[in-house]
């Protein structure tokens, strides 16, 4: 139990350094599909150590979640769980497919790395609420709080794989996320 809560608690928090890394690693990328293939490859150094981190980070939320499936019987660990190994799918494609290829091959690896990781991450973020609205940790305002949090993350991750809006919208409730992130490593150290 201790080592699935160290991974999951210290996932949850430096995710949250790979985002902010990402968001600065992008704020220099050009708006064209080719011309950021190009840049990323110019800088492939920042942006492969990072998704090999994230990777990382993501792993260790994976396993901490599987651990918690296995332990509590609990269908929304479940679900954590099979939203981020859908998730982890995407990080052997982006070390892979982005990488000095065709503009063609970037491309084509970009879609199957987007459509996979909102699908992903909606499940992931579906399983939160279902924790969260049965949790008897948290105090009533908290689990309330994580629920609207962790329900608006489904739900946009979800509009953006069903195309009803695109990650530049999501930006908006970027820093609910991160929040939510420092929330999730708190009840993991609440998990007993």
């Amino acid at each position: 139990m201790k080592i699935a809560k160290v991974f999951w608690i210290s996932g949850s928090i430096l995710v949250n350094v790979t985002v902010v890394a990402y968001i600065w690693l992008q704020s220099g990328a050009p708006a064209r599909f080719a011309e950021r293939m190009e840049y990323m490859n110019s800088n492939w150094n920042e942006y492969g150590y990072h998704w090999r981190a994230e990777f990382l980070l993501m792993s260790l939320i994976a396993i901490g979640a599987f651990y918690f499936a296995v332990r509590f019987r609990d269908a929304g660990w479940s679900i954590v769980t099979l939203g981020q190994v859908i998730t982890l799918a995407t990080y052997p494609i982006m070390l892979g497919g982005y990488r000095n290829t065709p503009l063609e091959m970037s491309t084509a690896a970009n879609q199957i790395v987007t459509v996979t990781s909102v699908f992903g991450q909606s499940l992931f973020y579906f399983g939160l609420v279902w924790i969260y609205f049965y949790d008897e940790l948290f105090p009533n305002w908290l689990r309330t709080l994580s629920v609207i949090f962790a329900g608006v993350f489904s739900l946009a991750f979800f509009g953006v794989f069903l195309e009803l809006w695109d990650f530049k919208q999501m930006m908006i409730i970027g820093p609910i996320g991160i929040i939510l992130n420092f929330i999730n490593a708190y009840y993991g150290m609440k998990l007993e």
